[in-house]
């Protein structure tokens, strides 16, 4: 059963780097509930593992587009941006209750997608 899980765990990771690359984020959106469902993680650590796998996995993309030209001089005032946030969003991750957190999480994810279609 291990074997799956470390299995399971490599796809998912391999389809969240592709994602990441092509999107500019969204890994953690196949991440979050790959975890809570393949892997059996509890929601919040679930949330605070795909923040930890997403970090590398953005500053690898970024440095790919900035080699290959394409990057932007507005990454560092974002980037500055998302690491208070990020922060804020860790302490607050640990006060949120977990039906709310889910409800938060999937909304956004329904709310992405319909913005997508349309």
């Amino acid at each position: 059963m291990e074997r799956v899980k470390k299995g399971a765990a490599a796809i998912v990771a391999l389809a969240a780097g592709v994602a990441n690359a092509l999107f500019g984020g969204g890994g953690g959106m196949l991440v979050v509930p790959a975890f809570t469902q393949l892997m059996a993680f509890e929601e919040k650590r679930a949330h605070s593992t795909a923040i930890a796998v997403m970090l590398p996995l953005s500053l690898v993309s970024a440095v790919v587009y900035t080699l290959r030209g394409v990057g932007n001089p507005l990454v560092f005032s974002v980037g500055g941006g998302a690491v208070v946030g990020g922060a804020v969003g860790a302490l607050l991750l640990a006060k949120i209750p977990k039906g709310v957190l889910s409800f938060v999480f999937y909304g956004i994810m329904i709310y992405a997608g319909i913005r997508c279609l349309g």
